[in-house]
């Protein structure tokens, strides 16, 4: 299964500048170089400590895993989101129509 992971910095303003972008820049060069390939994209947010990655796994533990062998993730929250695909949302609205066809009262 698929999940959107949406990861945010934490405020670090207690660390030294050095230290803030020693482990975002060590996730970066990670994910430039030989990704886990559990990893299928990787957006930094223009602008913002932030981006989205879209992540395979097969349980929520092992989205778990795969997110603490990150680099920078004692210094962010993320927010995770499983996704579909748009076979599957098709397939869905297909027998949510059949069931309203079912229950709909005649000439109606």
């Amino acid at each position: 299964m698929q999940f959107a992971v949406i990861m945010r910095a934490t405020d670090s303003s207690s660390h030294s500048p050095q230290a803030q972008l020693a482990l975002p820049k060590q996730t970066f060069q990670m994910l430039t170089g030989e990704p886990d390939p559990r990893i299928k994209a990787v957006y930094p947010f223009a602008g913002e400590r932030a981006g989205i990655f879209i992540i395979d796994a097969d349980s929520g533990e092992e989205l778990e895993d795969m997110i603490g062998s990150l680099p920078s993730s004692p210094r962010v929250t993320a927010e995770i989101h499983p996704v579909g695909t748009l076979q599957g949302w098709l397939r869905t609205l297909e027998q949510m129509e059949q069931q309203l066809a079912q229950v709909a009262p005649a000439g109606s």
